[in-house]
């Protein structure tokens, strides 16, 4: 394995570990809290439309993931 594809290997581990979804929970969270507060302005530049498609994807993704899990014949990472 190059130092490149190991680099590679444990930033995705770390990003994909306890403390990285810790962070992209906290980070939807805060996003949250501004929605909550009518002031999604004063945390994205995004328009309404704009955030809306990427929470869109980003559930879709979510539930994408857990769906693969929960395959049975996808399970071979597992062992």
């Amino acid at each position: 394995m190059t130092t490149l594809e190991l680099s590679l290997t444990e930033r995705i581990r770390r990003d994909y570990g306890a403390e990285g979804m810790e962070e992209l929970l906290l980070r939807l969270d805060l996003l949250h809290d501004f929605a909550a507060a009518g002031k999604l302005a004063d945390a994205t530049p995004l328009s309404r439309d704009e955030l809306r498609g990427w929470l869109e994807e980003i559930i879709f993704t979510a539930r994408e993931t857990l769906r693969e899990m929960d395959a049975p014949a996808r399970r071979s990472w597992e062992l």
